[in-house]
């Protein structure tokens, strides 16, 4: 009973949340990327050891105004990985004047993707104009100034599956979430607000969490090693991973969270937040001895033709043994950068109205060995019951997203864990799902989330 009550007071605990080397000599005349009909991005590559590195740009051309620079590794076009420069080429000149290159981007150890529109060698240096969008489409992008985000007041949402807590939301706009459950003594609270232009998006919590331990030599030898996903028993799902301190989680979780919802996503920088972490403790009391620490990260990304911010904050705990480590809270938005402030206004009156019920705290404190086994053995049906909420999760994401799907279009995704099929953007085309909830996630590149246990979807 001890040891339970162990798990419970830390788990309980969580229910808030170098130079690439050349292979060939550069030689901007056979590696210099073109379309059709003459159609250039205007640059030079070379081999690298992992694709094609970026030796010369065209003052004024599309790659350079896009925002591609001189060592740039990338790693693929629209997709597709390619090796080398010669493979980059091939892959950009199957593309038309006009069409845009997807490029998937390796700069100073970070990762993301930078939209080129393919222009004409003989028509100048200028970046092309874009094709005529859809009408739909185009009805749907947003012209001239951002408006002020516009919060007429707030109204109650309560989570709909176990009625375990409430939390304030900016009325009129849409709202889904509830209380993820993975194991008797594992939930994970989580919201999703949409403002009425589908220029603003709050994020609240994450339903895909595990816990965490640390790696160590033990379990290195059993073979547990980084990113090891098994069986904590009571306490669920955990994976092996080393601790991230709050500002490193954020940085992690926003690289992989929010490219499928935000092209051209791009770090801008990172910060520690102490103030977050006490808040934290005190919203969220242990008796075990741990250490919280606060951190945010911060992004630029392109939706709706619009330069947006993004910021992910976080708060995680590790006990001063280094036994295990868990995020205790996590939230954040996207939202156009000049009204970054006022998002992070509204995020903050969100994120600080959560309220759990007394009924729902009451019993899950009560929960013994007993009643933990018998839960566990439930959780099928608990996970049939999140899997709608999930679906509507999935939905309010492409949902924000759809407004910068103009060029790429959709294609049909398969989920070998459930065998549903879904239509999704080709914005970012590698497609990964949480077998438990149903969750997807999308990437720029071939790489899952690695903060939970995620699978690939194909492509049909």
């Amino acid at each position: 009973m001890k040891s339970m009550k162990f798990l419970k007071s830390l788990i309980l605990a969580t229910i808030f949340l170098g130079a690439p080397m050349f292979s060939n000599v550069f030689n901007p005349q056979t590696a210099w990327a073109q379309g059709h009909n003459k159609g250039t991005i205007g640059l030079g590559a070379q081999d690298a050891a992992n694709g094609a590195q970026v030796g010369v740009l065209t003052p004024g051309g599309p790659a350079e105004h896009a925002g591609v620079r001189v060592g740039d590794v990338i790693t693929a076009v629209n997709g597709t990985p390619v090796a080398n420069a010669a493979a980059m080429t091939g892959a950009v000149r199957a593309l038309a004047p006009g069409q845009t290159a997807r490029l998937s981007i390796l700069r100073s150890g970070q990762r993301m993707t930078i939209s080129v529109m393919i222009g004409t060698a003989g028509g100048g240096n200028a970046a092309p104009a874009a094709q005529p969008a859809p009408a739909s489409a185009a009805a749907a992008a947003p012209s001239g100034p951002v408006k002020p985000i516009s919060v007429s007041g707030y109204t109650t949402f309560t989570d709909p599956l176990e009625n375990a807590f409430t939390v304030q939301v900016p009325s009129g706009w849409k709202t889904v979430g509830g209380l993820a459950r993975r194991a008797a003594l594992q939930i994970n609270p989580f919201t999703r607000s949409l403002s009425p232009d589908r220029m603003t998006y709050l994020l609240i919590g994450e339903p895909t969490l595990p816990g965490y331990v640390p790696p160590n030599a033990m379990r290195n030898a059993i073979g547990y090693h980084e990113g090891k996903l098994f069986d904590s028993g009571l306490g669920g799902l955990s994976m092996v991973l080393h601790y991230m301190p709050g500002t490193e989680f954020a940085k992690v979780y926003g690289q992989t969270a929010l490219p499928g919802l935000c092209t051209d996503l791009r770090f801008s920088g990172g910060r520690e937040r102490p103030d977050m972490a006490a808040n934290a403790d005190k919203l969220v009391p242990t008796v075990i001895p741990s250490i919280s620490t606060g951190g945010e990260a911060r992004f630029t990304c392109m939706h709706g033709k619009q330069e947006m911010e993004a910021r992910i904050e976080v708060v995680t705990r590790t006990t001063r043994d280094n036994v295990m480590w868990n995020v205790i809270f996590l939230k954040g938005f996207i939202a156009p950068k000049s009204q970054a402030d006022k998002a992070e206004e509204v995020l903050s009156h969100v994120g600080g109205s959560i309220r759990f019920k007394d009924v729902w705290m009451q019993k899950q404190n009560q929960i013994d060995q007993a009643a933990a086994l018998q839960i566990n053995r439930n959780m099928q049906h608990y996970f049939q019951q999140e899997q709608p909420i999930i679906r509507s999760m999935n939905e309010s994401d492409e949902n924000f997203s759809s407004m910068d799907d103009i060029i790429s279009g959709y294609s049909t995704y398969h989920d070998s864990a459930t065998g549903n099929d879904y239509k999704l953007s080709n914005v970012n085309p590698y497609k990964w799902t949480d077998p438990s909830t149903g969750r997807i996630v999308s990437t720029p590149e071939n790489i899952p989330p690695t903060w939970g246990n995620y699978q690939p979807m194909h492509r049909i």
